[in-house]
């Protein structure tokens, strides 16, 4: 007994500087801090850590080819250890038993490093484009507050507090605005060469679906309506970058004349801006965006169409179809056993699902919470630059890899999808039906076990979802001339540069 614990002593002893670095690659990857070029060298480097294919042939290593367990290289943000550290337990580990039986497992199965990797593979979903308030992500039973480019994997479920606003950049460009008190998880993120699909589910809350289209922006001089969330810490998006810009072109004398029209002058530099890099992104074929946002009572499927989805555990879900491109679709999945029909959702009006998931019908009078929440997405072109620029840095890269799936896994960590996504989402809406089903129930359950308690569960919309950035956007129409705005046109590279980080980072 005291030989076996003193091995298990020894033993610790050599894992202890694995499980540190193990632990802080953790967390780096856990918040997405990561260096988007990386070099190539240290790739090449890593590569020696793998059993070669050709190890058999090397006669003084005298191993068997039947022997060698092939491996390969992982793909982009896999580890090299296939042991989970961080969740390793150590009477699991020290099992003989336990042991034997996947030895046995991973003799039967040659290339099992490659179907584990494989299977604990979560590809990247996309990054926290802005966050005012407390965001945060939980990822199993880890949570971490988020700021701007935290890296999203697959299952990761975003939560913001009250009051807290999240904005999301989707890999393919997709936009997504996360209200406040809302929590949704990213489930899954599937590429073709034709389309990305996302698997999204809103546990409870308001979110604002808005994929990106090949329009030309209209030129609109009234304000952005979600200024709470403004400047974004994309610096060359920002309305005030454009100012500063007019400004220093400007003589004292045209600086003294176009002292009221400056703000009417930098908005529309903004949308030219927009446009020209929408033109050029557009001539990269950024993908198609498909999405299934599934709620316990209903689902949408929508393809080329910014929506906005309200939903609340034990509640009715009331949604909007909003902007179409062109070839866009819209509609609605119910719930129950038997409910295989789908409704195609072709006006622009809000509906209301029932909370058993059972039927949905047009709302006929608007409460004003729904207005208001639309209100705040309406002009929001700040977002679109910003999005622009990310396209340019972040997605256009996969896009010229598709053709070359080694390298879309190797460099990127994507699986390219056939034709087998179309039975993949085929099987994904016969199981979410059945499953929410199921889980309407259980929480029906649980909701009545919760009121037994004398606690009350919120089921209906209430003016926490736009009371904070309504009241911002109307004071900084209040604000829009003040000398503290007009001082931003005059700052240097630094002193804009520190106004952003403390003006689009605050809390509330």
């Amino acid at each position: 007994m005291i030989k076996l614990i003193w091995s298990a002593f020894a033993m610790s002893l050599c894992l202890l500087p694995l499980s540190v670095w193990s632990q802080t690659e953790a967390i780096d990857a856990f918040l997405g801090l990561e260096t988007d070029a990386k070099s190539e060298e240290p790739l090449v480097k890593e590569l020696k850590k793998f059993s070669p294919q050709n190890l058999h042939d090397q006669m003084e290593w005298n191993v068997q080819e039947k022997e060698v367990e092939v491996d390969t290289v992982p793909l982009k943000r896999q580890g090299y250890s296939l042991i989970p550290w961080g969740t390793q337990d150590p009477e699991d580990w020290l099992s003989i038993d336990k042991w034997l039986v996947e030895r046995s497992l991973k003799d039967k199965l040659p290339d099992w490093k490659l179907r584990l990797r494989d299977d604990r593979q979560l590809e990247h979903v996309g990054k926290i484009l802005q966050c005012r308030g407390k965001c945060g992500i939980y990822r199993g039973t880890m949570r971490a507050s988020v700021e701007h480019q935290s890296g999203i994997i697959e299952g990761d479920e975003v939560k913001t507090e009250a009051d807290s606003v999240a904005w999301i950049y989707l890999i393919d460009g997709t936009l997504v605005r996360v209200g406040p008190s809302t929590a949704m998880s990213f489930l899954e993120i599937n590429w073709s060469k034709k389309e990305v699909f996302h698997l999204v589910r809103l546990h409870q809350g308001h979110i604002f679906w808005h994929p990106r289209d090949a329009k030309e922006h209209l030129v609109d001089l009234s304000p952005e309506t979600d200024s709470f969330s403004l400047p974004v810490l994309v610096r060359e998006a920002n309305q005030a970058w454009f100012e500063r810009e007019l400004f220093q072109k400007q003589s004292d004398f045209a600086r003294s004349e176009e002292s009221s029209k400056l703000e009417d002058g930098a908005i529309n530099a903004q949308i030219i801006k927009l446009n020209e890099l929408k033109a050029k992104n557009n001539s990269a074929g950024p993908p198609v965006s498909k999405v299934m946002m599934v709620a316990p009572n209903g689902s949408l499927v929508g393809k080329l169409t910014s929506f906005d989805f309200f939903h609340y555990p034990g509640g009715k879900s009331y949604f909007k179809k909003r902007h179409a491109s062109e070839g866009h679709e819209l509609a609605l999945h119910l719930r129950g056993y038997l409910a295989t029909e789908t409704a195609p959702i072709t006006e622009e009006s809000w509906f209301e699902i029932e909370t058993n998931g059972r039927s949905h019908v047009k709302v006929q009078q608007v409460i004003g919470g729904l207005e208001i929440a639309e209100l705040l997405t309406r002009r929001i072109k700040t977002f679109e630059l910003a999005r622009e620029f990310w396209i340019e840095k972040y997605t256009l890269p996969l896009v010229k890899a598709l053709e070359n799936p080694k390298d879309f896994a190797i460099k990127h960590g994507y699986t390219l999808w056939g034709d087998e996504l179309n039975r993949r989402f085929d099987f994904l809406v016969e199981y979410t039906r059945r499953m929410e089903t199921t889980n309407l129930k259980s929480m029906d359950n649980l909701l009545r076990k919760i009121e037994a308690n004398g606690e009350i569960a919120q089921k209906e919309m209430g003016d926490e979802h736009y009371r904070n950035s309504i009241n911002y956007y109307l004071k900084s129409l209040k604000n829009r001339y003040t000398n503290q705005r007009v001082q931003v046109r005059e700052m240097n590279d630094l002193q804009y540069y520190i106004w952003i980080l403390r003006h689009g980072t605050k809390q509330n």
